[in-house]
């Protein structure tokens, strides 16, 4: 296998562990005295088939898709623990607002982005 099919199979391999982690708070966030699952072997079935449908999902994006999501893996990676603990807890919020609240959650943030303020 050459390098770059190795850095994409590395990369796939992230992506599919960034997904996992944000859709199950279980790998996103480990019991006390545990550790977050480090490998294939490690997954359960169940965990192990979503994994597989999230590199199917994953193989079928476009090209700048992959990237960007390759970047966005990056960034995360590159968190420290606090941060990333930060990340998860707002994302957790956000899961638990109803449409409504999402709808101006996201209205003020592109707001925001743009400069625009509130």
């Amino acid at each position: 296998m050459g390098n770059r099919a190795r850095r994409r199979t590395s990369l796939a391999g992230a992506a599919i562990v960034l997904v996992a982690t944000l859709a199950s708070p279980a790998l996103a966030r480990p019991v006390q005295g545990t550790r977050p699952v480090q490998s294939w072997q490690e997954l359960n079935p169940n965990d192990r088939q979503r994994a597989l449908e999230n590199l199917q999902r994953y193989q079928r994006l476009p090209e700048s898709s992959r990237q960007r999501m390759d970047r966005s893996y990056e960034s995360w990676r590159q968190l420290d623990p606090g941060e990333r603990a930060r990340v998860q807890q707002n994302y957790e919020k956000y899961r638990q607002m109803t449409p409504d609240q999402r709808r101006d959650f996201e209205s003020k943030y592109k707001r925001w982005k743009s400069g625009k303020g509130d």
